[in-house]
């Protein structure tokens, strides 16, 4: 999300400038609104018939259940809905993620029987007049269809600037059209696969309001890849007649603008907006407008929208299939993609149990179709314009079943990976196809919690990786692949490295959960653990979660446990903050997200809308039960921290002295990133803290939001809390350990060091004017490791350059070993901290990441 503000910025003011402030003045008789309907609507909002149509209110029990659990919709929201599509709209009141006021789509089905079938893991949709959204005051149902015509919901309220992102808008779209009631109306017709979306304004102003574009925007777009027509999964919107929201297992669904097709647009961290035409609303009157519309897929995945939309815009289609096969056998879960002849991307679906497939193209369009499965060569046929279809041939392919233990034959949570070698190749399809991306050239990598993987693969050489994080040694064995044959790879892994009494924690893991996260939590679980990280830290964006259902769900809580968190993203504003810990609310919105903001809401309609200083906000949150610590995330770098503040390391002085806080303890210094990267940066700055007085402490962290670029737990922080087993560990036990730095930072080596008995975070006491630091640095064989680093009150004094003789020749682990004499100083304010780095990348386990260890400050008084 830190990229959000310029890009938004930028396409905003190609798209339309600033409109006006609203007239001043008021009318004689200011108009009526549409009025409210009926609060309850249809008693059997599920049971339409065909012909029909319904609205009315959900019970509980009535929506279904989501795989993912990160649908927002709840019983008592309501639901429109005909024997084919529903859609579910919040009631009134506060909302869970961006859109804070209820009367929204928070999700939708297929019906099959009564019953909803087949769940979108819905994200977000912004009905947006410039910058601002209705504060819906009343959901109601306007025509519940017992009539037998459509069923209508209305969402009524006053327009207000939406919150979040207010402070990058406001510049772009002067006029908030607070003073303006309006409702959106929601209306879906018998049989239909559409729900008309129209607003309504009343405008109280002596002279008509002009509003030049508007905005359409969708969130949560890495949860729910978008795809437009032509261009297919990507954010290219511009000229698209629509962005459909694709959930590959599930009813995918589209968005269409009510006039022509999109204008500009913008896609950036998981938001995708895109402009149209703007409006112009009467002096002292009322306007009614046709804004979008929602069609809803017919089956799952692309093909089933596609085929959807075709029907409700009358644009003609055809449908073809045809039958995968591997050596003749039926080849089920097979993704076929079709383009036309030019490359313009058609549509995709995936093959069932018996290999078969069927899609709907352009009517008198000739189809390349290639299928696609990771593991596999990839096979494509022609289908010409009067063709019904064509059957692929996958060519054969062999199988390497991996077993990995550790030296007692114990099954091993690991990594495995797949590489080419010799002539083998990876096959691939362009981007524009969707497929999940994957690291750096490999086949596969597969996350193999239980310690076996069967992996498939073109007959050729590959190599296979398995591994288990920075504290094992790793395997990597050389196999050819014989075409229908097996090969077997066992794996022992020794692990080398000790870390007694600690836990090692990544604290910034996002998951689908966060709008810009592509990974959901059972597969960034899965990686953490295989990567011999326990304390996997959940840290989604402006939402309180943990981890602990999916350690649950996968059998791996004794490896791991899973400890709440939040990351405040105060939107490009003054920062993202890391809030530790946190216990997930359910009951409140964003299962409890810290505020840092205030506005309107239904039932509190005069509260002003204000973003708080970071001073306040950090106070409200550690006053909460769990006594949170906060930890300041990547504070440099666009609307962050330290640069809000205009923080300068060399006089230790800011600019906003009001909004510095000065008693926040821990700074996220190693943010997918190791020593070196950051010593002129934020390394600087935190010895810049440190030298006035402040006893603050590093934080290393991945802030993975798609593990296939950023691995999670790269870097980790190892805390001290006295115990090895996860199980044992609580939030209270790592957060008072954190923030006592009682704790060293590892990307690939481990570095202890001690000044007598203080260890990272003491205070050694009653030194005279020099001592030593006694140091061990520990790291497995194929982490690199060239020199050890000590710094002494911010400045380095001493680089121990590190040779292979080095090692204990008995503990050949222990990579340098020894003491090392510093200077104490007369202030009583001294500290000393010791860094080791390598220059030669984490591979194969972390490919493009420097190895390096750093511990927190000893602090040193005479």
């Amino acid at each position: 999300m830190r990229t959000v503000a310029l890009a938004l910025v930028a396409s905003l003011g190609g798209a339309c400038g600033a409109d006006d402030a609203p007239p001043a003045g008021t009318c004689d008789e200011p108009p009526a609104l549409v009025p409210a309907g009926d609060p309850v609507g249809h008693p059997a909002p599920l049971a339409a018939g065909p012909g029909e149509a319904r609205a009315g209110r959900l019970t509980a029990a009535e929506l279904p259940s989501v795989p993912s659990g990160l649908i927002t919709w709840q019983g008592g929201d309501f639901v429109l809905a005909n024997d084919r599509v529903a859609l579910v709209i919040e009631d009134v009141g506060d909302s869970d993620l961006y859109d804070p006021w209820g009367g929204r789509p928070v999700g939708l089905a297929r019906m099959a029987g009564g019953v909803m079938v087949a769940p979108n893991d819905f994200g977000e949709l912004f009905l947006l007049t410039g910058r601002s959204s209705v504060v819906t005051e009343s959901v109601t149902v306007v025509a519940d269809g017992a009539d037998g015509g459509p069923a209508i919901l209305r969402a009524r309220g006053r327009l207000h600037p939406l919150p979040f992102f207010d402070s990058i808008t406001s510049a772009l779209f002067a006029d908030g059209w607070d003073d303006v009631e309006a409702a959106i109306d929601y209306m879906l017709a018998p049989d239909a696969e559409v729900v008309e979306v129209t607003f309504h304004y009343a405008s109280p102003r002596p002279l008509a309001t002009e509003l030049p574009a508007l905005m359409h925007a969708v969130m949560y777009t890495r949860r729910t890849p978008a795809f437009t027509p032509g261009s297919g999964f990507g954010e290219e919107v511009r000229g698209a007649p629509y962005i459909a929201l694709v959930d590959a297992g599930a009813t995918s669904w589209a968005y269409l603008p009510a006039d022509g097709v999109f204008q500009s647009g913008l896609g950036v961290s998981g938001f995708l907006g895109a402009f149209t035409d703007g409006l112009t609303v009467p002096a002292c009157d009322t306007l009614s407008r046709a804004h979008a519309r929602l069609v809803i897929g017919s089956g799952d995945g692309v093909d089933g929208v596609v085929a959807a939309v075709g029907r409700v815009t009358g644009a003609p289609t055809r449908q073809i299939g045809g039958v995968v096969r591997r050596a003749g056998v039926p080849a089920a879960g097979v993704r076929v993609h079709a383009v036309d002849a030019d490359g313009a991307y058609l549509t995709r679906a995936v093959t069932d149990a018996e290999g078969a497939f069927s899609l709907h193209v352009p009517v008198g369009v000739e189809v390349e179709l290639t299928a696609y499965r990771r593991g596999d060569t990839t096979a494509t046929a022609t289908v010409a314009p009067g063709a019904a279809g064509a059957d692929l041939a996958l060519p054969a392919v062999g199988t390497v079943h991996v077993l990995a233990t550790d030296a007692l034959g114990a099954p091993l949570p690991v990594r495995v990976q797949l590489l080419p070698t010799g002539a083998s190749v990876v096959p691939t399809v362009p981007a524009t196809f969707g497929e999940p991306a994957i690291a750096g050239g490999r086949l596969h990598v597969e996350y193999a919690t239980t310690g076996e993987a069967t992996l498939t693969a073109p007959p050729g050489t590959w190599e296979v990786i398995v591994s288990r994080g920075y504290e094992y040694e790793v395997e990597r064995q050389i196999v050819t692949v014989v075409a229908d044959a097996t090969v077997e790879v066992e794996a022992i892994l020794d692990r080398v490295v000790a870390t007694p009494g600690a836990l090692c924690a990544d604290f910034h893991i996002h998951t689908t959960r966060s709008n810009d996260a592509a990974d959901d939590g059972r597969l960034k679980v899965a990686s953490a653990i295989a990567d011999g990280l326990e304390l996997p830290v959940r840290s989604e964006h402006e939402f309180v979660a943990d981890f602990s259902a999916e350690i649950a769900e996968l059998g791996l809580g004794a490896w791991a446990a899973g400890l709440g968190s939040i990351e405040l993203t105060s939107f490009e504003v003054w920062g993202h903050m890391g809030v530790f810990p946190l216990v997930p609310d359910p009951s409140r919105a964003n299962a409890g997200a810290p505020a840092w903001q205030t506005f309107p809401t239904a039932a509190s309609p005069s509260t002003p809308f204000a973003t708080l200083a970071p001073p306040a906000v950090f106070d409200a949150v550690r006053a909460r039960p769990e006594e949170p610590v906060v930890i300041l995330n990547h504070p440099r770098g666009g609307a962050n921290y330290f640069d809000y503040v205009g923080y300068d390391p060399v006089t230790g002085m800011v600019d906003d002295e009001d909004a510095w806080d000065t008693d926040v303890t821990l700074i996220e210094v190693f943010n997918d990133s190791g020593w070196v990267a950051n010593r002129t940066g934020l390394v600087r700055d935190w010895l810049s803290i440190l030298g006035a007085g402040r006893r603050v402490f590093a934080v290393g962290s991945s802030d993975s939001h798609g593990i296939s670029s950023s691995p999670v737990g790269y870097p980790r922080t190892c805390v001290t809390v006295g115990t090895d087993d996860p199980a044992a560990a609580t939030g209270p036990m790592v957060r008072d350990a954190l923030a006592a730095g009682h704790a060293t930072i590892s990307g690939g080596i481990y570095v202890a060091a001690r000044v007598g008995t203080a260890a990272p975070g003491d205070v050694a006491i009653g030194l005279g004017p020099a001592t030593t630091v006694d140091v061990e640095v520990q790291a497995a064989s194929w982490v690199d490791l060239d020199a050890i680093e000590v710094v002494v009150d911010g400045v380095t004094v001493d680089t121990i350059a590190v040779v292979p003789a080095d090692a204990d020749p008995l503990e050949p682990v222990v990579r340098w070993r020894g003491s090392i004499p510093i200077t104490v100083a007369a202030s009583g304010r001294g500290y000393v901290i010791v860094a080791a780095y390598g220059d030669a990348p984490l591979e194969p386990v972390h490919p493009g990441r420097l190895p390096f260890g750093v511990t927190e400050p000893i602090f040193l008084v005479p």
